[in-house]
């Protein structure tokens, strides 16, 4: 049902046949997606007892964990639902070649996008007296755990990750080995100002076009030069 979802909302979006259909936003087709357990529960319960009710919700987390000050932020279900929607708007998936249409500039929106969403949540943080958000060590350990309290349409419960755990290779998906050479690899683009296509070419990140380009690299869509070099960094 998510995939027939998926499929309906980027098919609408993206085909001239339905440039004027608008399509109910995602949180009201599956809003299990997009808040905990106990609302699902609270509303279906309303809506069999047919009764008229006002549901509140409440933030994921402990007050002992300082992260719980900006859950608003991380968990707000408008910010959500533009995260999932820019994804429909511009996926990685996308192929020229198959869909007979180019996406303009997407590398350096995906770039311009996730950097606005990581400025405003530092600015959140600062205004809840804490700091910025630490840079990203693989061979690190995570601190804070997190329990989304989702569950899926049909059962089961979102997976959680408790305090204090270390990134693990995932089987047939990432190792983390790989991830620290991907990202290795375009630092050291960024620092030499170009990157290298699969057939070795140099193409410039110094120019108009630099930062669409290295917005692709770092998503790793098809729109990236060389994804097997590069990885998937972002996906």
């Amino acid at each position: 049902e998510g995939e027939f979802v998926y499929a309906i909302y980027a098919a609408v979006i993206h085909s001239p046949l339905t440039e004027h259909v608008v399509l109910p936003p995602l949180y009201g087709v599956t809003p299990h997606l997009f808040t905990n357990s106990e609302v699902i529960q609270a509303a279906y319960k309303a809506k069999m007892t047919e009764t008229r009710t006002r549901i509140p919700s409440h933030f994921t987390g402990s007050k002992k964990n300082p992260e719980q000050r900006v859950a608003y932020f991380g968990e707000d279900i408008g910010m959500n639902t533009h995260h999932v929607t820019w994804h429909l708007e511009f996926p990685f998936w996308w192929d020229d070649s198959h869909e007979n249409h180019h996406i303009d500039r997407k590398g350096e929106s995906f770039f311009w996008v996730h950097h606005q969403l990581t400025v405003r949540f530092d600015a959140e943080r600062l205004s809840n007296h804490l700091e910025h958000v630490d840079e990203l060590h693989w061979d690190d350990m995570i601190h804070e755990g997190f329990d989304p309290q989702a569950m899926y349409k049909y059962g089961g419960y979102f997976p959680s990750r408790p305090d204090n755990v270390n990134f693990e290779d995932v089987d047939g998906v990432a190792d983390v080995r790989d991830m620290l050479l991907f990202e290795d690899r375009i630092r050291d683009a960024i620092a030499h100002g170009y990157i290298r296509d699969h057939h070795g070419k140099i193409i410039d990140l110094r120019d108009d076009h630099g930062i669409d380009i290295l917005g692709d690299v770092i998503e790793s869509s098809m729109y990236s030069p060389n994804p097997e070099y590069y990885g998937s960094l972002h996906n």
